[in-house]
């Protein structure tokens, strides 16, 4: 696989790039590459459109943007998946960017078409019987037992279904509209220096339908769509991040084209006693300086309940003792560890017995080391 251009490089702009001089760098390559501007070397401009745009994929968004300046392409593919760059997700994702700039809109339809053999579904010119519903996305918070061992969830959503009263159509009594003859798009051609355009443009009588209907529906006021509840389940796997996203497709709202997807995002709740670290978990725990001088057993709280542990005789406060495989399960397989920091608790009131059995042990000349510098 050739090796990836600087995605600055690609679109001409300097690091510190504001989201205006990016946006501006994309729009102005966008129109030098397209095909219809390039009929001597349309494969060449389509690559070369595909290079800007995956670019400005990237540099538009401030997490991958965050991503690739850090860790460069490798960073972007990590976190959102070695596929490579997807045309059809970078329309949909940018389709309101596109939209408030009509020749830009138009534009982009056209390549679409061009491409993938089919019309962009949240352009205009696009054909509204094909478009694609809408994705819904939602957050839930997961504690770190859900996290460790992965969890069955039930969650209700409120989404866009097909009307059934009139199968989605928005009417009844449909009629073959008379400007478009039914295809949903009026076309019109023009010409300049860098050669012909087509530019399509939904129909104005029928807003791009193909049909007009004597009697618009009741039940969904012409939208084709009503708003219910749904309930979908969701099989979390363990070892899901803050931030980490799992997709659904085809749960979202619905469109002629199709359903969009339901983005589930994953949040941690913070918890009483472990902190997480990567797939390990730590945990703080006191003992009496008898323990820690004399060793003995312990129970240790994991995330599957109490373990037991030996402590060595001399332990100091700060040392760590390892459970293994009680920390959080790999996305990839194996499991982390716990980690029990050690901390030598020193009472603040004693007991008259207390205080007579340490003023024995004081009195046998028990032995502080000297002082030394720092290790850390």
């Amino acid at each position: 696989m050739a090796e990836k251009r600087d995605y600055y490089e690609v679109l001409g702009v300097s690091r510190n790039a504001s989201e205006e001089e990016i946006k501006r760098a994309y729009r102005k390559l966008a129109r030098q590459n397209h095909p219809d501007a390039n009929p001597s070397d349309r494969e060449g401009a389509r690559e070369r459109f595909k290079q800007v745009s995956e670019a400005y994929d990237v540099l538009s968004n401030p997490k991958k943007k965050e991503l690739y300046d850090n860790f460069g392409h490798e960073g972007v593919s990590r976190q959102y998946g070695p596929a490579g760059f997807n045309m059809n997700d970078f329309f949909r994702q940018h389709q309101s960017e596109f939209e408030t700039d009509s020749v830009f809109g138009d534009i982009f339809s056209s390549l679409f078409e061009s491409l993938f053999g089919f019309g962009s579904a949240g352009f205009r010119g696009a054909d509204p019987r094909r478009r694609v519903g809408g994705d819904i996305r939602i957050k839930i918070q997961l504690s770190l037992e859900e996290i460790a061992n992965g969890a069955r969830k039930r969650v209700q959503i409120s989404r866009y279904d097909r009307c059934e009263a009139c199968v989605g159509k928005g009417g009844h009594n449909p009629q073959t509209c008379s400007t478009c003859q039914g295809r949903g798009q009026v076309v019109t051609v023009s010409r300049s220096f860098f050669g012909t355009f087509r530019e399509r443009r939904v129909c104005p009588n029928c807003a791009g339908t193909g049909e007009i209907f004597k009697e618009t529906c009741k039940k969904c006021a012409g939208s084709g769509r009503v708003k219910k509840s749904h309930k979908i389940e969701l099989n979390i796997p363990a070892g899901v991040s803050e931030g980490q996203f799992m997709r659904l497709r085809g749960e979202g709202h619905w469109g002629p084209g199709g359903r969009g997807d339901v983005n589930i995002e994953f949040a941690e709740k913070p918890h009483n006693l472990f902190k997480r670290i990567g797939d390990d978990v730590m945990i703080e725990f006191p003992i009496s300086f008898t323990t820690a001088a004399l060793g003995g057993n312990v129970d240790v709280p994991t995330l599957n309940g109490k373990r037991k542990i030996k402590i060595q005789s001399g332990t100091q406060s700060g040392a760590v003792y390892r459970i293994r495989k009680q920390g959080i399960e790999h996305l990839n397989g194996g499991k982390g560890d716990e980690l029990v920091r050690i901390i030598v608790h020193t009472p603040k009131r004693l007991s008259a017995a207390q205080r007579k059995l340490l003023q024995e042990l004081a009195d046998k000349d028990y032995k502080v080391p000297n002082p030394r510098k720092p290790k850390r």
